[in-house]
């Protein structure tokens, strides 16, 4: 970044202007790129995307830049944005994986998976990589289509070699998809080949508990000890003992297990869940009700886990009705009821996935961590950019390209609005451009901070003028009434605001001294008329009238 900021800095005072908005706009796309990647970390999607949107405007070509604001579209449950960009990429680049993979997720999401299983193949056939065949694998999966996920998977191995964690990753899909059995033969091939690779045994157990529940429980109790043998810091192992522990009522070894997990994993709200449970069941109505309130709020996705944050709203709401507090009560009982109907509507196809994804889709909280990264990276870069946007406008105003130079100033106050020389190029360029309401706040400020810039005084007073807002065209102007003289349009502007606002003898005064100094210019005579007529001096108004009528025809008549 700062590479390219110095090499800006640098084009500029040789006047090599083409170099400089260059250089400037590689800056600014990779600044905005590099912060919106801790933005989306501590889960802020919103501005993550504004911030990559605002890099493409900058740098619409940039492609890597392009997936990575569908992902963070997509991410953020923004599938329509995510769908458009990626089609729009597309367009440009048929022949990129990358963009197939995407756009075949997206579409995956939106509940389309015959156009996603389309992408997806072509991203295979154009990129055989794990990501690609993985995803298309997963596909057919969801469309209930094993034979043909059966063959990518073995495509896979052929192709990158047979080892312990792609068994693991294959057995995963299957488990998630709700074949156990094929999950459990790839689990087992996976630590056949490494008994101790990581998440083998755990993934196991839980295939044993998804293919059969509580007839294979204590097989996979045992898988999920070994797993503690091996990595003690597992939480998902110490979840699961928990969970088969309350199911025994023995309610202290499950708590035990669950608070370790929750020491080893804070964000988890299945672990949260179960304490919030076992609490209920204990009479700990404060603990359990903290317990409750933490499972949802990180639930990021309400129709994670089949919608099993309902549940947490149901005994939360019980809890509350049992202390009392029936208004409270209510609303977690209605929240419980109505994704309870979500649920079932979900479950029965009454709903498409798009419609489930979009309404069910809730930001996970915030990270502080990654959140400060930011605000840190924010606050290193944020003047340099704002000096960056500010000399892209005064360049695009310079080749009279107001609107780009308009937007170009626009995000410079957003990222310091108080950068020397930003107000007065603003208003100079919004002025110049005929925008009179956007010239009057950046020219007001200037005026705040240098009230002897005559030039944005002059400008101000006529975007007023313009605007009909002749009191405050007169305030403005005021102060340098008596240097008028020279300058017969702004005294013409200051005259008839004068009149406008109610001062019609110094209006008509001066509008007079204009008219001897000025006998052919029509718009004079014409203004006096109306300020004669207002007054009741009717002949004068008539004359005035006839006055620019006869220099309107002489204008108007061709030369001898």
């Amino acid at each position: 970044m700062a590479d390219h900021y110095e090499a800006a800095q640098k084009a500029l005072t040789v006047k090599d202007t083409f170099q400089a908005e260059t250089e400037y706009k590689k800056f600014i796309s990779l600044a905005l790129r590099r912060l919106a990647s801790p933005r989306a970390a501590s889960g802020d999607f919103p501005r993550a995307i504004s911030l990559l949107g605002e890099a493409i405007a900058i740098t619409p070509n940039d492609l890597d830049l392009t997936l990575d604001y569908v992902g963070a579209c997509r991410n953020a449950g923004e599938f329509l944005k995510a769908k458009n960009a990626a089609e729009k990429a597309l367009a440009s680049h048929p022949k990129t994986a990358k963009i197939h993979l995407e756009l075949g997720r997206t579409l995956s999401q939106m509940g389309d998976d015959m156009a996603a299983t389309t992408h997806l193949e072509a991203a295979v056939v154009l990129d055989p990589n794990f990501e690609n065949g993985y995803a298309l694998a997963n596909e057919y999966l969801k469309r209930k289509q094993p034979e043909q996920a059966a063959r990518i998977f073995a495509e896979m191995l052929a192709g990158l070699g047979d080892s312990p964690n792609l068994h693991l990753e294959f057995g995963r899909a299957w488990s998630e998809a709700g074949y156990p059995e094929q999950g459990i033969s790839e689990f087992k091939k996976a630590l056949a080949k490494d008994d101790k690779v990581r998440g083998g045994h755990y993934s196991l157990g839980a295939a044993y508990l998804l293919g059969l529940g509580n007839v294979l429980q204590s097989q996979a109790e045992a898988e999920f000890q070994r797993e503690l043998k091996y990595y003690p810091d597992d939480p998902l192992s110490l979840y699961q003992l928990g969970s088969i522990e309350f199911n025994r009522r023995d309610l202290a070894a499950a708590e035990r297990h669950l608070r370790k997990a929750q020491a080893l994993d804070d964000k988890n709200p299945d672990t949260y869940l179960l304490l919030g449970q076992i609490y209920y069941d204990a009479g700990r109505a404060a603990e359990s009700e903290a317990a409750l309130r933490k499972s949802i709020a990180e639930t990021g996705d309400v129709a994670r886990n089949h919608y099993q944050v309902q549940r947490a709203h149901y005994l939360l709401g019980r809890l509350l009705l049992q202390v009392g507090r029936r208004d409270d009560a209510k609303l977690e009982m209605k929240t419980a009821d109505q994704l309870q109907k979500e649920s079932t509507a979900a479950t029965q196809g009454l709903a498409s996935a798009s419609e489930r994804s979009s309404e069910s889709y809730k930001p996970p909280p915030l990270n502080p961590e990654a959140n400060s990264e930011a605000d840190a990276l924010e606050a290193r870069i944020k003047d340099a950019v704002a000096d960056s946007y500010n000399n892209l406008g005064v360049i695009a105003a310079s080749a009279d390209d107001f609107p780009g130079a308009l937007r170009a100033f626009g995000q410079a106050a957003v990222w310091n609005p108080s950068i020397r020389g930003l107000d007065a190029n603003w208003g100079r360029a919004a002025f110049s451009a005929g925008d009179y309401q956007q010239a009057i706040e950046p020219l007001r400020r200037q005026l705040e901070n240098d009230a002897l810039d005559t030039w944005s005084r002059a400008a101000l007073g006529s975007s007023y003028f313009s605007l009909h807002k002749y009191r405050e065209a007169v305030e403005t102007l005021r102060p340098m009434q008596e240097a008028l003289a020279d300058r017969p349009q702004l005294s013409y502007i200051f005259a008839v605001s004068q009149i406008k606002s109610g001062e019609s003898a110094g209006g008509v005064e001066r509008l007079e001294a204009l008219e001897r100094a000025n006998p052919d210019v029509a718009a004079i005579p014409e203004a006096l008329a109306e300020a004669y007529a207002s007054l009741g001096e009717n002949e004068k108004a008539e004359r005035e009238k006839e006055l620019a009528k006869a220099i309107g025809n002489r204008h108007a008549a061709p030369p001898p």
